[in-house]
């Protein structure tokens, strides 16, 4: 027994141990393990020598890639940015053309698919079939797929993460051996930080996005969740969202020709799945657009094609691995002959205004909108008045069964294939609608966010000097701060507030430095989500405004006491009000303090900017 198959042996045995207490699963074959590299190929990947057991560390993927290159005249890698720990981001660029920088590829006729693996770096499949799809575009038969495409591919993208390797990183998935982590080295989750860019790897993402203006974003993930027969699912919902072409696009042009490829090379693809009680789907599938924090939303906010891949945690490795391989190349492919027509969509998408915008999405006709990440924790009740799509689901039989732990109820799935006709609930009906301003006004104290808007590639105008203007402002009112179970937590590194926004129009005078942005511009609808305060992933919400919401001028009692007087004394009108506050509030009119204040709002000494978010919309 030669020494490679004794490594693999015992590692294949460290992995079916680890992982027993996961269902069972079907054998799979499919013919998709045709493209596996023979032991001689020089170019064979770490993974495909390993029998697909582990995945190849950081610097083993990297120094892969820089031969890969530095040997084809068809690959070049860039470094787009550093981690927090000093190590690059890379970007392959794989074209045939000879001019490859930025402004070339960003003029080119020919489509750009940009596609990232690792965001979450212990579902890593994305890399692996990646590393496998570009050695065969460069020594071997698919350089074809580079003749009317270009392709960015990001390896890894949370590089931190994926170095804090461990065999128990991911106890709800099957492979590879060593599974990085889900967060990055500041332990934030790159895919809820699209909106606020706090992270210098989703920054590196914007800034390809902004400088290569990609035709089709693709962010690769593996599932966390229930048991199904699907290996490989995605997204395209319909014409939802807020690139409504783009979407249909998906939903019909994509979607048809990747599953056919998928099921030509022995998979199942599937459309994305989340459980409605976040267990089973007894109660259906619930599909919703999620906030811009997330990857895929933020794309279609931004008007650009963004596919959200989610494999199957519960499927072999290298099944999924295969699966991802032949997703990249049918999308290449689909580009290569609908490029011209998406490229139309998306001008057309990026070119409308809309005069409202809604700031969430929930279910058509469910009695209330549905809040929440990405499709998880949602109770639908028979009596919502909901008349759902049904899919045909390809599940995996489960039962309920009785914890002997915790005499709890939970989820066993046995591992038998089963075909279920279930609900399918589409978020397709907007809700919390806002007007459309003609623009905003920021003042320069506003730096944090100014810079933020900046790294969205938001255009915007610097005031050379103070300008006068009417605007609508909101007074934010019932401001509370987030908690969790009466405990105020921070979220993703913020200590996020949401508050009831009351306009009012004012006379503001803004100073020389302030910025204005117009939102008649193709990043206007994300400008709008960003700013709007109603908005779940605004600057306000993400805490970037914390300071309107303290006092810094006071009055004594012993002024406001004689002042209360006079002001009851002079105004029969404030008398009336007075009375009629303190009848219909118990709490307001045995609380001391809040008439003070309540008095105090009504003079000239009040703070006037107080609870006054500075944000100007011109109208």
């Amino acid at each position: 027994m030669g020494l490679r198959v004794i490594i693999i042996s015992v590692l294949l045995a460290q992995q079916i141990s680890a992982q027993s207490i996961l269902p069972p699963i079907q054998e799979w074959h499919g013919k998709s393990e045709s493209l596996i590299a023979k032991a001689n190929n020089p170019w064979i990947t770490p993974t495909e020598k390993a029998d697909f057991i582990t995945t190849p560390t950081y610097d083993e993927t990297m120094n892969w890639f820089k031969k890969l290159a530095d040997a084809s005249p068809l690959l070049n890698m860039v470094s787009i940015g550093k981690s927090v720990e000093d190590r690059d981001i890379y970007l392959i660029i794989a074209s045939s053309e000879k001019e490859v920088t930025a402004t070339a590829l960003k003029q080119s006729d020919k489509p750009l698919l940009f596609v990232q693996a690792g965001i979450h770096s212990g579902e890593i499949d994305g890399k692996d079939a990646g590393m496998m799809l570009l050695r065969d575009i460069a020594f071997g038969n698919k350089k074809e797929l580079l003749t009317q495409v270009n392709f960015l591919f990001i390896p890894i993208l949370n590089v931190d993460g994926h170095e804090r390797s461990s065999s128990f990183n991911r106890p709800n998935q099957r492979g590879p051996q060593n599974m990085g982590w889900r967060t990055n080295a500041q332990n934030l989750n790159l895919n809820r930080d699209y909106a606020k860019v706090d992270t210098n790897e989703i920054r590196a993402v914007i800034n390809v996005m902004n400088e290569y203006n990609p035709l089709l974003y693709m962010d690769i993930h593996v599932t966390d969740g229930a048991d199904y027969q699907y290996d490989i699912t995605f997204g395209g919902l319909g014409r939802q969202g807020y690139s409504k072409g783009i979407s249909n696009w998906l939903a019909t042009k994509y979607k048809t020709h990747a599953d056919k490829d998928l099921a030509d090379s022995g998979h199942i693809p599937g459309q994305l799945l989340f459980a409605v009680n976040d267990r089973d789907f007894s109660q259906g599938n619930m599909l919703l657009v999620g906030e811009p924090r997330f990857s895929d939303a933020y794309g279609d906010l931004r008007h650009m094609a963004s596919i959200l891949v989610e494999n199957h945690s519960l499927k072999p490795f290298k099944q999924r691995v295969l699966g991802t391989y032949v997703l990249l190349e049918s999308t290449l492919k689909l580009l290569a002959i609908e490029g011209k027509s998406l490229q139309e969509i998306t001008l057309s998408d990026k070119a409308k205004r809309e005069a409202t915008l809604p700031t969430r999405w929930k279910v058509p006709e469910m009695k209330s909108a549905a809040t929440f990440e990405h499709q998880s924790n949602v109770k639908v009740k028979e009596d919502s008045g909901t008349v759902p799509d049904s899919l045909k689901l390809l599940g995996i039989e489960s039962r309920i069964v009785k914890s002997s732990v915790t005499n709890a109820d939970y989820v066993e799935w046995t591992g038998k294939p089963i075909t279920m006709t279930i609900p399918n609930y589409k978020g397709t009906e907007g809700v919390d609608f806002v007007s459309r301003p003609k623009g905003y006004f920021l003042p320069p104290t506003c730096t944090e966010v100014i810079e933020r808007l900046k790294r969205h590639g938001i255009q915007m105008e610097t005031l050379k000097q103070s300008r006068e203007v009417t605007v609508e402002m909101y007074r934010i009112q019932d401001a509370k701060f987030q908690n969790d179970g009466g405990n105020t937590v921070p979220f993703e590194g913020h200590m996020q507030v949401k508050g009831r926004p009351i306009p009012e129009t004012r006379k503001q005078v803004f100073a020389a430095g302030s910025i204005y942005i117009s939102t008649d511009q193709p990043l206007g609808d994300l400008a709008i989500m960003l700013l709007e305060p109603k908005s779940p992933d605004s600057y306000l919400s993400w805490g970037f405004f914390h300071q309107i919401f303290q006092r810094t001028e006071y009055i004594e009692a012993y002024v406001l006491e004689p002042t209360m007087k006079k002001m009851l004394e002079e105004s029969p009108e404030l008398q009336k009000e007075f009375a009629e506050k303190k009848k219909n509030d118990t709490n307001f009119a045995n609380n001391p303090n809040a008439i003070m204040t309540w008095f105090y709002s009504k003079t000239k000494y009040y703070d006037d900017r107080y609870l006054l978010y500075p944000v100007g919309r011109e109208i």
